[in-house]
């Protein structure tokens, strides 16, 4: 008896040893969603089994759960999210009448660290011990204004970077300089793995008779992030100001297969698909998104890769570096940049009546960069005959020295096609609504065409609509008609 007893716990310790080792996931069912009245307690239903699966250290099973409706209750919070979160193609309905609301959250907090600004540029946090052992995102914001005020607005722009370190040692350098006299830093940090988090397989519909937003996602101080195969409806509403997945403070994150059908947004009031805030290599594939505004709001972007995607715009509000487009359609729109450097890549992308280039002229920060648009196709009307548009060219200087100055980038273009909708009789390079600037400006010295084809007619190719000051620029093809 006594051993049949022994063997007995023998068996029990075993299996509790086994289901901690195989971290079992917890089932909103074994937390009231079966029993749940309304949609209000079956939001309780999904927040309450997430908030136990956190403490238990495990994830969340979804399988068997097809269709849901939630209502966001007065006293919610955001619905905690695990490491691994997979839905099983879960049609979650959710209707909002209590508050603007994050529904879902993944974030962690960070801690104030100090860090002289010599070792930021040089990279050698080894200097500082909190970061001496491990993997850490490090978030540099600088306290000086990087644009004073932004035209016709209340506020300026604060420029903001994410370094990740590796034992004391930075993987990537900031967008630019830290070490100037102007730059005041202001440093956190938190601990990352190399573990992937994952989101994927969910519909979240919003519904009709909503009051008030209900924003999807919400991503903060992360590394190695993905979110796939997610489809989120929006209706036609009076609400504006979308922000259905925010993504603040991470690095490689990846969007993957997302469907984002409308906003809450105007064509004359913002609203956003995608808000990324300080995001450290972006990676960004298969994206079907359209709305009223432009899909992307962004700003301090470093190293970002679209491919794939049919949109009708990709955003740097002000500060990035490095984009790289391919495969992708745009429409209709414009992609918009301000205080960008290093190289703005398109290959082989379709340009339906749409700006490839604006430069955001609000932020007056026209810096040095590049562009270049390799097996492009361009369908254009009268509306958009020109590559950049550089908006309003002023007078004015901001105060910081590093957008100062007035630049323009340098174009090349290799084996493009441009078919004209239209009776189009000019190609420029650039277009200007405005050229107030007295000064000369600078970087832009070549305009590189190669094996360009042209359909639909003859047009002649032009560096621009207006003059402006300039240093000559290498441009063989300036006024060559070319075309059918």
């Amino acid at each position: 008896m006594q051993k049949i007893f022994f063997i007995i716990l023998l068996t029990m310790a075993a299996s509790i040893i086994y289901g901690q080792k195989q971290k079992i996931p917890l089932s909103p069912c074994e937390y009231g969603l079966e029993e749940a009245k309304n949609d209000i307690e079956r939001f309780y239903a999904l927040y309450n089994t997430h908030v136990a699966a956190i403490e238990q250290g495990v994830d969340v099973d979804y399988d068997g759960i097809d269709r849901l409706n939630i209502e966001i209750p007065a006293d919610a919070k955001p619905i905690p999210l695990t490491s691994y979160n997979i839905f099983n193609n879960l049609v979650l309905n959710v209707k909002n009448n209590s508050k603007h609301f994050y529904l879902f959250r993944l974030s962690q907090p960070s801690d104030s660290l100090f860090v002289a600004k010599e070792y930021i540029d040089e990279g050698k946090f080894d200097a500082v011990k909190a970061l001496r052992k491990g993997k850490f995102l490090v978030i540099l914001q600088d306290d000086s204004l990087w644009v004073d005020r932004r035209q016709g607005y209340k506020y300026g722009h604060t420029r903001r970077d994410l370094i990740l370190v590796e034992n004391g040692k930075a993987l990537n350098q900031p967008i630019m300089p830290y070490n100037t006299p102007g730059t005041k830093p202001v440093v956190k940090y938190c601990p990352v793995t190399d573990e992937t988090k994952v989101i994927s397989g969910i519909v979240i519909n919003r519904s009709n008779d909503s009051k008030f937003k209900t924003y999807c996602f919400d991503i903060k101080n992360q590394y190695n992030v993905e979110l796939c195969d997610i489809v989120i409806n929006t209706p036609k509403s009076e609400l504006t100001a979308d922000n259905a997945i925010r993504i603040t403070d991470c690095a490689n994150v990846t969007l993957d297969h997302i469907k984002i059908n409308e906003t809450y947004s105007r064509t004359d009031y913002y609203g956003y698909g995608i808000l990324m805030e300080n995001v450290l290599e972006s990676y960004i594939t298969y994206l079907s998104s359209h709305s009223d505004w432009g899909i992307f709001g962004t700003n301090n972007i470093n190293k970002a890769t679209l491919d794939n995607c049919d949109i009708n715009r990709y955003d740097i509000h002000c500060y990035g570096r490095d984009v790289t487009i391919k495969n992708c359609i745009f429409n209709n729109l414009y992609n918009q940049f301000s205080s960008f450097y290093g190289l703005l890549s398109f290959e082989r992308c379709i340009f339906n009546n749409h700006v490839p280039i604006l430069i955001e002229s609000t932020y007056n920060a026209y810096t040095p960069f590049d562009v270049e648009f390799k097996g492009c196709i361009f369908n254009i009307n009268n509306r958009c005959n020109y590559l950049v548009d550089a908006r309003t060219l002023s007078n004015t200087r901001n105060s910081r020295p590093e957008v100062s100055d007035k630049n323009l980038p340098n174009i090349t273009l290799s084996n493009c096609t441009f078919h004209l909708l239209e009776k189009i009789n000019r190609l420029y390079m650039f277009h200007f609504t405005n050229v107030h600037y007295k000064d000369t400006v600078g970087y832009l010295d070549h305009i590189n065409i190669e094996n360009l084809k042209v359909h639909g007619g003859k047009v002649t190719l032009k560096v621009c609509n207006k003059d402006f000051k300039h240093n000559k620029i290498n441009f063989p093809m300036y006024n060559k008609e070319v075309g059918d």
